[in-house]
C-alpha cells in the first residue's frame, strides 16, 4: 500500500469510517488498476470497496474531496517567476495555497514539469514529473541553491520528503504547528542557510544576505501552509481520539460534564468489543470431547459412517451478577460508568441487578428496565445519595434484599471507597456473603497508599473480597469487566 492510500485510510477511520485491512488491501489493487489521474472514477471506485451505509458515504465523499484536492499544483509551463505578478490569479502558490508564489525577484527561470491532481494529501503531496531541475545535477542540492536558483519543484518535493522524514501526519494539536514547522525547516537544511546568511553579513554583503533571508521567511510562510492543512485534514479526528485516549486514563471523578457523552459512547463501545470477544465460536481446539452417543445417532441415515459430528461442549456460564454501589461524592461518577458498562452488556451479562446506598440501600433495577442506563443513574443519585455514607446499615440492607438469592453462580460487585463515616462496616456479612457467592469483587476509586487512612476501612474489608482492586478510570473499568467475563467461560 502507498503511503497517500495508508494516509487517506486513517483519515477515514479517524473520520468514523471502519476500513477493514482487506478494504484497504482492495483499495490498494484498484489504485493499481486506475491510477490517480482521473478524480471522479477514483471517488466511485473507491466508495464502492471502502463505504458501506450511507452515512459511511456521506464521510468518505467529505474525507475524499478534503484529502484529494489539498495537493500543491505544479503548473508551471510556460511561466517564469518575472511573470508572477501578472500570473498571480492561475499561480496555484498564491494567496491561501503558498507563499512561494511571491519568490518574484528570484534570478533563474523555473524548470519545466507536469504535475497532476496528486496521489495524497497528508503532507501536501504531489506527483512531479522531473521536468529538469535546475542544472539537472543528480547529486542532492542545497537549501540554499535550491532559494538561490528559485527552483520551486525541487523546493516542493524537498518540502515533502522533509514532511515525511518529520512525521507530519502524526500532528494533532493546534499547539504542534510552530513545532513542526520548524521540524521541517530543519530537515530542509535551516541550518545550512542560517549559516550562509550570518557569512554574507560578515563579510559586508548585506543585499546577499538579505535576499537569502526573504526567500527564507517565504518558504517558511509554504511550510506553515501545509501544516495548516494537514492539521485540517486530521485534527477533528485525531484530536477525538487522542482525547479518548486522555479520557481512558483520566480519573473518573475529574471527567468534566463537557465529556460525559463522549465517554457514555466509548462505554458503549468497549462494552461491544468485550460483548463480540465473548460470543465468538470457541476455535476446533477447544470444542470439547466426541459425544460418541450423538455423533452415532446422526449418522444412523449413512449406515453409520460419520459424516457428521457432534461434540460435546462446556455451556457458557453467564453469571448472575449483583451490583452494589455507593453513591455518595466523587463514587458517583464512578458507579455511573460501572452501571452504564454492566448494561451495556445485556447479551452477555443478561442477569444484573443493581443497588444503589449512600445511607439505606435499595434496589434500582427497575429504573434501568424503565429509562435505560443513562437516565437511570441520575435518577439513582437522586434517591439514594446525599446522605452520610454508612456501610454497615447498607450490608443490613442488602442482605435483607437478596441474602437467599446468592449462590455459587453469583458475582457481587462493590463499588465504594470503605469510608464509612467511623460506623462498623459489618464485615461479617461481607463474610457470609463471600461464602455463598462465586465471587465478591471491590472497587474502590481511592488509590492503595490511602486505604486504611481517615474513617477508610478498607483494610478491614479487603480479606472478605475475592478481589479488591483500585478502580478509577475507563481503561481499569474494562479489565475488571473483562476479568469477569474470562472467569465466567
Amino acid at each position: 500500500m502507498d503511503r497517500p492510500l495508508a494516509e487517506f485510510v486513517d483519515m477515514l477511520r479517524y473520520s468514523d469510517v471502519p476500513v477493514s485491512i482487506g478494504e484497504a488491501l482492495d483499495a490498494g489493487r484498484t489504485i493499481e488498476l486506475l491510477g490517480y489521474e482521473d478524480r471522479d472514477l477514483l471517488k466511485a471506485a473507491l466508495s464502492q470497496v471502502m463505504a458501506k451505509t450511507i452515512d459511511e458515504m456521506e464521510s468518505f465523499d467529505r474525507c475524499f474531496d478534503e484529502f484529494f484536492t489539498s495537493n500543491v499544483k505544479l503548473d508551471l509551463e510556460d511561466q517564469s517567476l518575472g511573470e508572477e505578478e501578472a500570473n498571480e490569479d492561475d499561480d496555484p502558490f498564491s494567496d491561501e495555497n503558498s507563499s512561494l508564489a511571491t519568490l518574484e525577484d528570484m534570478d533563474s527561470p523555473p524548470p519545466t514539469g507536469g504535475s497532476g491532481e496528486g496521489s495524497g494529501g497528508g503532507t501536501g503531496s504531489c506527483d512531479v514529473e522531473d521536468g529538469g531541475q535546475g542544472s539537472g545535477d543528480s547529486a542532492p542540492r542545497s537549501l540554499t541553491d535550491m532559494l538561490e536558483e528559485g527552483d520551486r519543484t525541487a523546493l516542493t518535493m524537498a518540502m515533502t520528503e522533509a514532511a515525511d522524514r518529520a512525521n507530519l501526519s502524526g500532528i494533532v494539536l493546534m499547539t504542534q504547528r510552530g513545532l513542526f514547522s520548524r521540524r521541517i525547516m530543519e530537515e530542509m537544511g535551516l541550518s545550512d542557510v542560517t549559516q550562509e546568511i550570518s557569512r554574507r553579513r560578515r563579510e559586508g554583503d548585506e543585499e546577499g544576505a538579505g535576499n537569502l533571508s526573504g526567500r527564507l521567511d517565504i518558504l517558511f510562510d509554504a511550510v506553515r501552509d501545509m501544516v495548516e492543512r494537514q492539521l485540517a485534514l486530521t485534527a477533528d479526528g485525531k484530536s477525538t481520539q487522542f482525547r479518548q485516549d486522555v479520557l481512558k486514563k483520566v480519573k473518573l471523578s475529574n471527567v468534566e460534564n463537557r465529556d460525559f457523552r463522549l465517554m457514555r459512547e466509548m462505554v458503549r463501545r468497549m462494552a461491544k468489543r468485550l460483548t463480540d470477544m465473548n460470543s465468538r465460536v470457541k476455535k476446533v481446539k477447544n470444542r470439547g470431547h466426541l459425544d460418541i452417543r450423538k455423533t452415532m445417532r446422526r449418522n444412523v441415515a449413512y449406515d453409520g459412517i460419520l459424516f457428521e459430528t457432534h461434540w460435546k461442549q462446556k455451556e457458557k456460564d453467564r453469571p448472575k451478577v449483583l451490583a452494589v454501589c455507593d453513591v455518595s461524592g466523587s463514587v458517583a461518577s464512578v458507579a455511573r460508568f460501572l452501571l452504564l458498562f454492566l448494561y451495556s452488556m445485556n447479551e452477555v451479562l443478561p442477569k444484573v441487578r443493581s443497588f444503589a446506598f449512600s445511607g439505606t440501600l435499595g434496589e434500582i433495577t427497575d429504573l434501568f428496565d424503565r429509562y435505560g442506563p443513562e437516565e437511570a443513574v441520575p435518577e439513582a443519585i437522586e434517591q439514594f445519595g446525599g446522605r452520610s455514607t454508612d456501610y454497615g446499615r447498607a450490608m443490613e440492607d442488602f442482605k435483607d434484599l437478596v441474602f437467599d438469592e446468592i449462590d455459587n453462580r453469583t458475582t457481587v460487585i462493590i463499588l465504594g471507597d470503605g469510608r464509612s463515616n467511623g460506623a462498623d462496616p459489618r464485615t461479617d456479612i461481607l463474610k457470609d456473603i463471600k461464602t455463598r457467592a462465586k465471587r465478591v469483587i471491590w472497587l474502590n476509586p481511592e488509590r492503595k497508599s490511602v486505604w486504611g487512612t481517615g474513617d477508610s476501612e478498607m483494610l478491614k474489608i479487603a480479606p472478605y473480597c475475592t478481589k479488591a482492586e483500585v478502580c478509577n478510570s475507563l481503561n481499569k473499568l474494562e479489565l475488571v469487566i473483562r476479568d469477569l467475563l474470562k472467569t465466567s467461560s
